[in-house]
């Protein structure tokens, strides 16, 4: 076998023909890592802009260029880098790089499981895994997509790790299993099946002391990190090693494999990874296989099963992704055998991310286990007038058979009754929309054969045990699939870069998504350039994804009326800074009020999903994000609802903070209060002083955090005309530029600046 030149599973690594490394840095080392996450497919000039600049330059495809020549000179014989139509693919030998032989050593595992030949499996599995050399990428730069794709492929490591420790533990190899496992719950102490793997270990290896501490250490990091219990076979696991039995050997990863698409790559025929178990019920009388079919009416009974009523709307035709989460509610649903309390399930995310439809979906595939009827109601929890649970539980009440006449007038007698008649059967109850947990509790069965699902734009913490589902915007990939499926592929194959626009347009919304879709569909003479070219315009943007009943802007609004007034005023100053992500100090320099009431603001935002946490900076505080659909949205509310002068006021105070925090750095580094400066520029914003303590104490952590935040603070300074405070902040930001060598950065500052 060659020797593999380009590595990407770990820090970025060329190797030339006489073995020697070629040295990249910068953003041509970042350009050959995005060619190397997506190798042997073309990869568009937009899509390798966005991986270098959260902002980029006016000159980034002319940068994007020289970088690219750069690492053409950099490749040795064998790669090549080729121009495609619509970017750049980098073509080389399967065998040659890291990436493809750890999807080949993976392949090869999973097909030796299948076929039952597990010493091959297992050393074809140490094989994929002996690839990683750390994180992909480890030490290059990458911004959007790429990001999401090196985050991926840190999953589909964690997923061969766990089926190599299933096919030790098949071959007797407890030992080693606890050597590679407790490392790694350290670093995922939320993955359940990793605990369970080093619980088994423990067992077979006779520790079952240390087995039980593990399940102790498993249940306290989920109970704090996601205030949930663990879930029914770690649960199941414990109680067996309470009991003194020796758990059953675990099955070779075999069960429940099949074989599909590489996920995030080019298609590869024969992969093979892990899938939740299929959940059927044992067929009964009147239940054959029509019963996965379409949901009958209200009321009725038909052969194929499902059980009585059935209020679910109709299944989504086109569900696009969410795999993991669709397994995951499977599974939290599915009663279990002794299992007391209610199964549950509460999905929570921003409005349009496709709540509603992944519930429906899951609620569908799980007809059959809740064979006794589906009960389903919009709670409308996110807008002005929440449905009444007492209103829920009469029509509740009459789907299930009790004359309209018999049914109580109060609330805890119509719960009582509900309650009593799911007791002696098998309900699903689908909650969608709920406001809160008084809205929830009285809807809620009683007996663990029925489950309850519940969707929310906050995040609900109710049921108790619940599993709670984070649902985020789609992948570029899979927004780009569902455009597929809604228009027709080779319509947007035949316009792939602006398919790609559009999707970057819409944001990973699904919402939006489906709209754009659905006007491309009603329009078949217009080619996507022109929808395009309509929702360039941020200021038009959503008044084109708007269809029918459906408008990204409603969406948005509902959520933005439960805010108290305060936080509507802080939503919309927000809305007009250009930073990509930012502080609470600047949220409290707009409105001008202390950080900690500014916090509870932003709370309230975080709250209602107008605003996202976007990461945490070096010095652990949370920094704040909007989508960018929801940012275009407050941009629209503040200017219809802030005087100009009030809107350019709160934006001087929130840049003069960035210049007064860059100068507090710049003191801290130089160790003098030397600064550019002109005697006529006007202070920095007077507040900083009680917001600067992370400055004074880490100031290359907070350059670290704010880099991207001050190149847009000095151009949005240029186009305000705030001249003195643009350029005063470039030159204030230079030397901290330098010093975390952010070249990029100072030169884009000191052009607009100068300019």
């Amino acid at each position: 076998m060659a020797d593999v030149i380009l590595k990407v599973l770990g820090p970025v690594q060329v190797c030339g023909t006489d073995g020697r490394q070629v040295h990249l840095s910068g953003k041509p080392r970042a350009v050959l890592a995005s060619l190397l996450l997506n190798v042997n497919t073309p990869v568009s000039k937009e899509r390798l802009v966005a991986a270098l600049w959260e902002i980029p330059p006016a000159s980034a495809v002319k940068n994007l260029h020289t970088y690219v020549a750069q690492v053409r000179r950099a490749l040795p014989s064998g790669p090549r880098l080729l121009t495609h139509e619509t970017g750049y693919v980098l073509e080389c030998d399967a065998e040659r790089v890291d990436l493809l032989q750890f999807q080949a050593a993976t392949r090869d595992a999973r097909d030796h499981v299948v076929q039952g030949r597990l010493h091959a499996a297992n050393g074809q599995f140490r094989r994929a895994l002996d690839m990683w050399r750390g994180t992909p990428a480890e030490g290059t730069r990458l911004a959007g997509p790429m990001l999401v794709q090196v985050a991926e492929l840190e999953e589909r490591f964690a997923a061969v790790k766990l089926d190599w420790a299933k096919v030790e533990l098949a071959l007797g190899q407890s030992a080693e299993v606890i050597e590679e496992l407790r490392p790694f719950v350290a670093e995922h102490p939320l993955n359940e099946h990793a605990w369970r793997l080093l619980m088994l270990a423990y067992a077979r290896a006779g520790q079952r002391d240390r087995a039980l501490e593990s399940f102790r250490r498993a249940r306290s990091v989920l109970v704090a990190e996601l205030g949930v219990e663990p879930g029914e076979e770690l649960q199941r696991l414990h109680a067996a090693l309470l009991s003194g039995a020796m758990p059953a050997d675990e099955p070779a990863p075999a069960n429940g494999l099949r074989r599909v698409e590489d996920l995030g790559h080019p298609r590869r025929e024969g992969e093979v990874v892990p899938m939740p178990e299929p959940v059927a019920a044992e067929p009964g009388p009147g239940r054959g296989r029509e019963a996965a079919g379409d949901c009958p009416g209200q009321g009725s009974s038909p052969a194929g099963g499902g059980g009585g009523v059935c209020q679910l709307p109709p299944d989504i035709a086109e569900l696009v992704g969410r795999r993991a989460e669709v397994a995951a509610m499977v599974e939290a649903l599915r009663p279990a055998s002794g299992q007391k309390a209610v199964p549950a399930c509460v999905v929570s995310g921003q409005g349009g991310v496709g709540k509603t439809a992944l519930a429906v979906h899951v609620a569908h595939q799980v007809r059959q286990v809740f064979s006794d009827g589906q009960l389903y109601v919009d709670l409308h929890g996110a807008g002005d007038r929440p449905t009444d649970p007492r209103e829920v539980l009469g029509r509740f009440l009459r789907a299930l058979g009790m004359d309209g006449a018999a049914v109580p007038a109060g609330l805890d007698e119509r719960a009582e009754l509900y309650r009593g008649m799911l007791a002696n059967g098998r309900y699903l109850v689908v909650l969608d929309d709920a406001a809160d947990e008084g809205q929830i509790q009285p809807l809620l069965p009683g007996t663990p054969e029925c489950a309850v699902l519940v969707t929310s734009r906050y995040r609900l913490t109710f049921p108790p045990g619940a599993r709670l589902i984070e649902l985020p915007v789609m992948s570029p990939g899979e927004s780009l699939e569902l455009l597929r499926r809604l228009i027709g592929a080779d319509r947007a194959d035949r316009a792939p870069r602006d398919a790609d626009v559009l999707v970057r347009l819409c944001g990973g919304l699904p919402l939006a998504m489906r709209i754009a879709g659905a006007r491309l569909a009603a329009r078949p003479h217009w080619d996507l350039a022109r929808l395009v070219t309509r929702l360039s315009d941020p200021r038009a943007r959503l008044d084109q994804l708007r269809h029918g009943s459906q408008a990204v802007r409603a969406s948005l609004a509902v959520s933005y009326r439960r805010l108290r007034a305060p936080a509507r005023r802080l939503f919309r100053l927000l809305g007009m800074l250009d930073a990509p992500d930012f502080a609470t100090w600047a949220a409290a320099a707009l409105l001008d009020v202390s950080c900690t009431e500014a916090e509870d603001l932003m709370a309230e935002l975080v709250d209602v999903r107008l605003l996202d946490v976007a990461r945490r900076s070096p010095h652990g505080r949370a920094r704040f994000r909007f989508h960018d659909l929801t940012r275009v949205y407050a941009r629209e509310c503040a200017e219809r609802d802030e005087a100009e002068d009030d809107r350019r006021a709160a934006l001087l105070r929130a840049l003069r903070g960035w210049l007064a925090l860059a100068r507090q750095a710049h003191i801290q580094l130089c160790r003098d209060e030397r600064r550019p400066q002109d005697g006529h520029s006007p202070c920095g914003w007077p507040k900083a002083q009680g917001v600067d303590g992370d400055v004074r104490h880490d100031p290359l952590a907070w350059v670290d955090a704010e880099h991207a935040a001050i190149l847009a603070a000095v151009r949005q300074s240029a186009a305000l005309g705030a001249d003195w405070l643009s350029w005063e902040l470039a030159a204030t930001a230079m030397h901290l530029f330098e010093t975390r060598t952010l070249y990029d950065d100072r030169h884009q500052t000191s052009e607009i600046s100068l300019r």
